[in-house]
């Protein structure tokens, strides 16, 4: 099974957003389309976070948008 990368997962987010704005979703999906982008700022700040503590524990960090997720 292919690992998703947390570039991948934002940008299946921001295909939903560009879909609402554009009309091609309803008025409920639309809403919804807001906690993607929750989702989207929450999954930044968490790479942010691996990638700080990677750092200061002296390991590898991978490059913004490559951390393989489950």
């Amino acid at each position: 099974m292919s690992k998703n990368k947390t570039k991948q997962i934002r940008k299946t987010l921001i295909d939903a957003l560009e879909r609402s704005s554009n009309g091609d979703l309803s008025a409920e999906d639309g809403r919804n389309i807001i906690g993607l982008a929750n989702q989207i700022t929450q999954s930044m700040g968490t790479e942010v976070k691996v990638m700080t503590t990677k750092m200061k524990m002296g390991h590898q960090v991978e490059k913004f948008g490559e951390l393989e997720v489950a």
